[in-house]
């Protein structure tokens, strides 16, 4: 293996860098007409980091009645976002102290079914950006990368001749040679590194080399964390001359220490690199978690030292996110709390309701499934209803259908309505119907997702109710 060692000086200019290269932010604009969205929430959102690719929102408005939105948030470096309506969504590209422009044609969102899970292109044209135009040069570079893979597939993937690659490189950054535009040109470069990737898999410490050595993190830059995830994917389980299993699981399972785990990866040439070595610790952790050799907890824990501890900003966040993903709705954590309307029009907090257990069910009155098991629910809350809190939320877009259905059937148990509460759907990962989540008196989720009235959750319930 060739190595490549990077002096304090070399680590200390790129320190610099990026400190310096953390621009203030700047206000940025979006504003559009999207007929047949009057009056629903628009959310633009991105990426918190490219590593767990957890979203967050950036701003969300209204829709006015007459299908228009503004949206103003602050943005500090280059990002891909994404525009959501209801099922409907839409990438961007934007930069800080940009105005953007759109329009698009009328969207149907009259579907009471509302497929949450069923993400749709929202067919957006940008009539107003900043130049040079990122999107628009985005867009007309990756259908001339999609067009050179399809003509050279077998001679790049099969045969790997990455002559194809490099005399395509130097074509295109002889096309773009004068867009002064760092994000674009650097997904130029990430892009085409992946396909260099896949052709030259031998020879991963030059393309380390060439991509990586001496260069600034883009966390921001879809390509460039696109190619950092395949390139270093599954790194810490390969087997290399510096990296052992025997010290990965002294470092994890006996030690239990961020040190220690940090030493064992130095010992690879290509991680001399502070900033590259401990983002590979992360994406590594968070791959190792569902290995059988190591254990979870002390993986958390590792991160949770991470996240208080590391000098880069950067990574306490990714680190946050990874244990969040990695622990979301398991046993024993906190239930996301939420306060809903119920089908009276009072509101009412979940955390209102611990006095007793609670037997959680997200349904709709479309889904056979869901009317099926309110009928079995019915016998269920008569036997356990001074034992369990029994709530119902529901999901339709029509409260007037809700409540004709619930007075018809006379159920007597909480019923609640979400109307557009995106944040619920995202807390509970609600992608099918029925949900349901069975939640101690303390908060914490017991199950997820729980047993249904048709299955064996009285065993669940009675387990519960014990341990009061």
């Amino acid at each position: 293996m060739q190595i490549f060692f990077m002096n304090k000086y070399n680590f200390i200019l790129i320190l610099i860098l990026s400190i310096f290269t953390r621009a203030e932010a700047i206000e940025t604009t979006i504003k559009g007409f999207i007929p047949g969205a009057e009056n629903l929430e628009i959310r633009l959102m991105t990426y918190s980091d490219q590593i767990t690719y957890t979203k967050e929102i950036l701003e969300r408005e209204i829709i006015d009645t007459n299908g228009y939105f503004f949206l103003t948030f602050d943005l500090k470096e280059t990002i891909v976002s994404y525009l959501d309506i209801e099922f409907y969504s839409s990438g961007l590209f934007i930069e800080p102290g940009g105005t953007y422009e759109i329009v698009c044609d009328s969207v149907s969102i009259t579907n009471q079914y509302r497929p949450f899970y069923q993400k749709q292109e929202l067919a957006i044209e940008i009539i107003v950006e900043p130049e040079p135009g990122l999107n628009k040069l985005i867009s007309e570079f990756n259908s001339s990368f999609n067009n050179f893979i399809l003509e050279n597939f077998d001679a790049v993937y099969k045969k790997r001749k990455r002559s194809l690659i490099t005399s395509y490189e130097k074509e295109i950054k002889q096309k773009y040679s004068t867009v002064e535009n760092e994000y674009f040109q650097n997904y130029i470069t990430y892009k085409i590194a992946s396909v260099d990737l896949a052709a030259s898999s031998t020879k991963k410490p030059e393309l380390f080399k060439k991509y990586f050595y001496k260069k600034r993190v883009l966390y921001n830059n879809t390509e460039y964390m696109n190619f950092f995830n395949q390139y270093f994917e599954q790194f810490l389980t390969a087997q290399t001359k510096s990296i052992s299993r025997a010290d990965l699981n002294a470092a994890i399972n006996y030690q239990k220490s961020y040190t220690a785990l940090t030493d064992t990866l130095g010992k690879d040439t290509l991680l001399r690199h502070e900033v590259i070595r401990e983002l590979v610790l992360l994406k590594g952790l968070k791959e190792l978690y569902y290995n059988p050799d190591y254990w979870q907890p002390y993986i958390i824990d590792i991160l949770k030292q991470v996240s208080e501890s590391s000098k880069f900003p950067e990574h306490r966040l990714i680190a946050r996110n990874i244990i969040k993903s990695l622990t979301k709705l398991k046993k024993g954590t906190t239930s996301p709390e939420f306060k809903l309307l119920s089908l009276q029009g009072d509101s009412v907090s979940l955390s209102d309701l611990y006095d007793k257990p609670v037997y959680l069910s997200f349904i709709t009155t479309w889904s056979y499934g869901c009317l099926a098991e309110m009928k079995l629910m019915t016998d269920l809350y008569s036997r356990y209803k001074g034992q369990i809190n029994f709530i119902t939320v529901f999901l339709d877009n029509n409260i007037d259908i809700v409540k004709k259905y619930v007075k018809e059937k006379g159920y007597e148990w909480t019923f609640l309505y979400n109307g557009n509460d995106y944040d619920l759907l995202k807390d509970y990962d609600i992608k099918t119907f029925p949900l349901f989540v069975l939640i101690n008196n303390k908060g914490e989720i017991f199950q997820y997702p729980a047993y249904k009235p048709s299955e064996i959750i009285e065993s669940s319930f009675k387990s519960l109710i014990d341990r009061k």
